[in-house]
């Protein structure tokens, strides 16, 4: 069955995604983009959102709305290239192009200002997306054919990506203690993310080639092995939230996620 979120919790967390969408969205619309463009980014719930889960560890309400505010203008910009690199979203290629610029160096200003050393933000970030974007280019090139395959690529477009901003979150928020656990925490949630997003991607945008749910239905990938890597995943996460009480509220989130992938998504794909 799958877990609920306590109400006061689903209420600070919807709060923290209107306060992100308003944030992002007036930036958007004051630099030039389209209604379509500022509805677009409006709509990207889960990116506005998940700030909310890898500041658990930020325990100064302040410095957390802003650290939150931040990572999520990071966030949307590197969606927004993803929209350009992808081009099926029917926006205006410039705008998405120049905006996710500006996002991006508007975000980074932001992080390097929040955090007690700026320098600990552009390591971090020039680590990291130096593994995610040569990981997307292989990914492109060398398409999955088993589950080890599908690791190999989700690694650096889910886990190292989502793990950066684990990271950051705890950099920005001066808890330097807690950047193992966000991050370790925020790798394990990526891949979750990421197993829903291909599996949603079957049917939504027709993907097959190295895709999750394609290697399913053709029995590349037994049901029973994405489960068993789903739960390693679970404990993992809450492994990590476990390690400091501050952030214990991520506990049910990780059993809402976990399990709507597990109860909704991964049946569509069994082979009976």
């Amino acid at each position: 069955m799958t877990a609920v979120l306590p109400e006061a919790y689903t209420t600070s967390m919807l709060v923290t995604e209107a306060a992100n969408r308003d944030h992002v969205t007036d930036f958007v619309a004051r630099n030039g983009g389209s209604p379509e463009l500022v509805a677009h980014t409006a709509a990207l719930r889960l990116y506005l959102r998940v700030p909310h889960f890898l500041t658990e560890w930020v325990t100064e309400p302040p410095r957390r709305a802003a650290v939150a505010r931040a990572l999520a203008m990071d966030i949307v910009a590197m969606k927004l290239l993803d929209d350009l690199m992808d081009d099926d979203t029917g926006l205006n290629r410039v705008e998405l192009a120049c905006l996710c610029l500006h996002l991006h160096l508007t975000a980074l200003h932001e992080m390097c200002a929040l955090a007690a050393d700026a320098r600990a933000v552009t390591d971090v970030l020039e680590h990291d997306f130096t593994a995610v974007c040569t990981g997307q280019i292989r990914t492109k090139s060398h398409r999955a054919e088993n589950l080890n395959e599908w690791c190999a690529n989700a690694s650096t477009y889910g886990a190292t990506f989502l793990g950066c901003y684990g990271s950051l979150s705890a950099i920005c928020g001066r808890e330097e203690r807690s950047v193992d656990p966000a991050r370790r925490f925020a790798e394990a949630f990526g891949t979750i993310i990421t197993i829903a997003d291909d599996l949603t991607d079957y049917d939504r945008n027709g993907e097959r080639e190295g895709n999750l749910g394609h290697l399913m239905r053709t029995g590349a990938v037994p049901a029973r092995d994405v489960e068993a890597l789903l739960e390693r995943l679970r404990a993992q996460a809450l492994d990590a939230v476990r390690e400091q009480p501050a952030s214990s509220g991520l506990v049910p989130v990780v059993g809402l996620y976990t399990d709507d992938v597990l109860d909704r998504l991964l049946p569509r794909h069994l082979v009976h």
